[in-house]
């Protein structure tokens, strides 16, 4: 109820800005839009449930698990994330009717699932996205479509906040963008719009300590929904070589190569200034390149090694399954509010934010 409350007092917070900074004018524009957008996409919503049975103490024990989810494809195709593993039945709410589905593909190092309802619903829209969609910017609002637990179909707001790579130690897979987007039981899987109309992203993690959240973008989506369409699972690149960041003679930082692998013309001490068109200030700017990169392609690095810049080709490998970032998913797992690594782990496993 707090974070429901929360969330209550950011929206009139906010629109109370926007009154005061753009008028009533434009309040009541903003307030149009956003239940404009709100029927748009209502349709296109689902509230995903799972169940199976274990055994615990000799007792048969039944868990449910509940989120959200999208239609994505005038097929029945349904984007989620967090489907409880080794599921006995998977199944879907769409307005008050229920829906089987079948599993198309699950991406274990996102934890997106790609659903596929064994029979459509009459009436539904879908969400529609593509991999060379730009991205908000920072100070935009968005809009939420969620399921939260049991309640019907909502809206929430909130700000564009940042782009992360990192949470605490942990490197994500993808650069992720926090929210202020506060979200509860049931509602990680919803998408999310910018005002625009534009489809930025879906729920990955909430972090109620911090009335915030993460949102895996729209290009992300796009890339793991196209190779789960045509293969069942994503084939993420490689690169071979771990990095470190060092200091400058500017008081900056380099990304410098440690150790490269085989049959590669990268050296150890190689300063990466480019990845592609993509500048390398971070370790989250390599990661990014190697989550869009295609194995068997070949992509330019730009380089800096004993003071002259060099473009040396890598050829992109498939990622290791040992080298997953960011931890394992353990349905299970779940740890008291009393630990101190607990915010890292409720986004680390993102089956924290169950309903059983």
């Amino acid at each position: 109820m707090q974070s429901f409350s929360r969330t209550k007092f950011f929206s009139v917070l906010l629109f109370s800005y926007i009154t005061s900074v753009f008028g009533e004018q434009n309040y009541l524009s903003s307030q149009l839009r956003v239940q404009e957008l709100f029927q748009k996409y209502e349709n296109s919503l689902v509230r995903v449930k799972a169940t199976r049975q274990d055994l615990v103490d000799g007792k048969t024990k039944r868990l449910l698990k509940m989120g959200s989810g999208f239609f994505v494809s005038k097929d029945g195709h349904i984007l989620t994330t967090g489907v409880l593993q080794n599921a006995d039945r998977v199944w879907v709410e769409h307005k008050s009717k229920y829906f089987l589905t079948e599993t198309i593909g699950t991406d274990s190092l996102c934890n997106l699932t790609l659903l596929k309802t064994l029979e459509k619903p009459e009436e539904f829209n879908y969400v529609s996205f593509s991999s060379d969609q730009s991205g908000a910017q920072v100070g935009s609002f968005l809009l939420g479509i969620t399921c939260a637990l049991e309640f019907e179909i909502g809206p929430t707001i909130g700000l564009l906040q940042s782009n992360e790579s990192s949470f605490g130690s942990t490197l994500f897979p993808t650069k992720m963008l926090r929210t202020s987007l506060s979200l509860g039981p049931g509602e990680v899987g919803s998408p999310v719009f910018d005002l625009n109309g534009n489809f930025i992203g879906i729920t990955y993690a909430a972090l109620p300590d911090l009335r915030s959240s993460f949102i895996l973008s729209a290009k992300s989506c796009a890339r793991i929904r196209d190779e789960l369409l045509l293969s069942g699972n994503v084939d993420y690149g490689w690169f071979g070589i771990t990095v470190s960041r060092t200091i400058n003679k500017q008081n900056g930082f380099n990304i410098e190569i440690k150790s490269v692998g085989d049959n590669s013309k990268l050296e150890k001490g190689d300063v990466i200034l480019k990845i592609g068109n993509t500048e390398i200030l971070e370790r989250g700017d390599i990661v990014e390149s190697t989550f869009f990169a295609r194995p068997g392609t070949f992509i330019e690095f730009l380089i800096k090694r004993a003071d002259k810049k060099l473009t040396v080709p890598v050829r992109v490998s498939s990622r290791p399954s040992k080298s997953r970032i960011g931890g394992s998913v353990n349905d299970e797992k779940k740890l008291s509010k009393s630990e101190s690594s607990d915010l890292i782990e409720k986004f680390i496993n993102p089956d924290n934010n169950k309903s059983n």
